[in-house]
This record gives C-alpha cells, sequence and structure tokens, in this order.
C-alpha cells in the first residue's frame, strides 16, 4: 500500500459541517437503514487496526486524492461500484491520528448520512455479460 502523505495537505483544510465517507455502494441501503457502525474491515485487518471504528476524510479534495492514489489500488479488487457519503458531523466525537483521515468510535445514526458521489455502475453488472459475436 502506498504512503498515505499524498493526502495530508487535502485534509489539512479547514474541516466543515461535513466529513466524507468511502464505501461500496452495495452497502448503502444497510447504511441509510442502520447507520455507519464502528467495526474492523477489510483494509483495517490488513493494517492490524485493533479498534472498531469508522473512518472519514475532511474534504473531498482528501477522498480525490485517497481514490486516485492509495484507496483507490486498496478498492481495485471491490466488486461493483463506490459511493461517497456526506456525514454532518455535528455531535460525533472524531479522533485522528493521522492527518488524512478522522475516526469516530461510536455509531453514526443515519440521519446524519447522505450520499454524496456514486460512481457508475460497471457496464458488465449493468447489462449482463458481454457476449461476442452476435449481430
Amino acid at each position: 500500500m502506498k504512503n498515505h502523505a499524498s493526502n495530508e495537505h487535502a485534509q489539512n483544510e479547514p474541516i466543515s459541517g461535513e466529513i466524507y465517507h468511502v464505501t461500496p455502494t452495495r452497502n448503502l441501503e444497510s447504511i441509510f437503514r442502520d447507520g455507519l457502525r464502528p467495526q474492523i474491515g477489510p483494509r483495517s485487518e490488513l493494517l492490524g487496526e485493533a479498534k472498531e471504528m469508522v473512518y472519514f476524510f475532511g474534504s473531498m479534495l482528501a477522498v480525490e486524492d485517497a481514490l486516485s492514489n492509495w484507496l483507490g489500488e486498496a478498492l481495485d479488487d471491490e466488486p461493483g461500484a463506490i459511493s461517497v457519503l456526506a456525514v454532518d458531523r455535528s455531535g460525533l466525537h472524531l479522533v485522528s491520528d493521522a492527518g488524512y483521515e478522522l475516526a469516530c468510535l461510536h455509531l453514526v445514526p443515519p440521519e446524519n448520512i447522505s450520499l454524496a458521489f456514486q460512481d457508475d455502475v460497471p457496464v458488465d453488472e449493468k447489462n449482463g455479460p458481454v457476449t461476442e459475436g452476435t449481430s
């Protein structure tokens, strides 16, 4: 995995009322129903994380930087589309051990969450399998 230094400048922007979470689009239904639950996900497990948390970026610029670098590489094997959620940080207790991310140890309620960006569903998932040689 690449060094996260490329995101540090973007995270140093002032954090507005919204923070951002990147997730596979297939998770949206449960997130909008149940909220964002702290957990040790696949990438956190690979990094040896010991605490269940929900991770955020402080700006869309930081999201874009991450998706075009280390996070994009980490999500290459993820099936389906990716979505970016905007989260109202009001009332959330956030911690930061690194300049490029924020984390929350508690449930983020669904009423704090909205869809900021949804990647297009890959063509092979929209239209079914592509068959060659048909006319």
